[in-house]
């Protein structure tokens, strides 16, 4: 089976949520691609899962390293694969997570960020795995917000989440 688009947003204005439209078709293996380009404060991007409507309940968790530290975890989130690290110019991000009805949902995710602008200045890295405890059901909806710690940023027009999927 191939890989395919399962939903797509683009901003069209600022926001602090990015979220496709529409609920899109299930499938086991996903992976979610998101460039943030930041309004310019600090932006810390989480991810929601649900089916039908976003858990916004503490049903997350996650362990974490940023630029190659040591290993944080948080459990009990309302979101998983938080930016620890200001972020104010822009990030991309890659995730893969499993969507198995009756098994929790678990992620790993790689997100760079520019850091401060010019050659000399390294940018940010974050690694995590996550996941999401419900052992319902497929998400078939998602998004990737900072309501979850609310910062001064937001996202800006052109940033983008993909959904890609597979069977």
């Amino acid at each position: 089976m191939a890989w395919q688009k399962l939903a797509t947003k683009t901003l069209t204005s600022s926001s602090d949520t990015i979220q496709p439209d529409s609920a899109f078709t299930s499938k086991i293996f996903n992976t979610i691609l998101t460039h943030i380009i930041n309004t310019g404060g600090d932006f810390r991007t989480y991810y929601r899962l649900g089916n039908t409507t976003i858990d916004t309940g503490s049903n997350y968790s996650q362990r974490y390293n940023t630029n190659g530290g040591g290993d944080l975890t948080n459990t009990s989130l309302n979101g998983m694969m938080d930016w620890n690290t200001t972020e104010s110019v822009q990030s991309f991000n890659v995730a893969y997570i499993i969507n198995i009805s009756a098994q929790e949902k678990l992620g790993m995710t790689w997100k760079i960020g520019s850091n401060t602008a010019g050659a000399g200045n390294a940018p940010n890295r974050l690694e995590v795995v996550g996941k999401w405890a419900n052992t319902s059901n497929q998400f078939n909806i998602l998004n990737q917000t900072d309501a979850v710690d609310p910062k001064a940023g937001s996202a800006d027009t052109d940033s983008n989440l993909t959904i890609l999927g597979t069977d």
